[in-house]
């Protein structure tokens, strides 16, 4: 599995995938098109996701590569 910007955020945060697919209530297969940005999350997804990883959500959009 490669190493992207949001996996390295997760790991960096002592967060196991298990502990992360819990906490923002989705499917294994949601997180790992996720952390592998084959999918993009909806806002509030990004919201719980930097609330997760205790990081701004404009650091999840840089890491997940969404401009607007």
């Amino acid at each position: 599995m490669k190493l992207t910007p949001i996996r390295l955020r997760r790991l960096n945060s002592g967060l196991d995938s298990e502990e992360v697919i819990e906490a923002l209530k989705i499917s294994k297969s949601t997180f790992y098109k996720l952390e592998q940005g084959w999918t993009r999350p909806s806002p509030a997804l990004i919201k719980r996701l930097a609330d997760i990883y205790k990081c701004s959500t404009d650091d999840i959009f840089r890491d997940l590569k969404i401009t607007g």
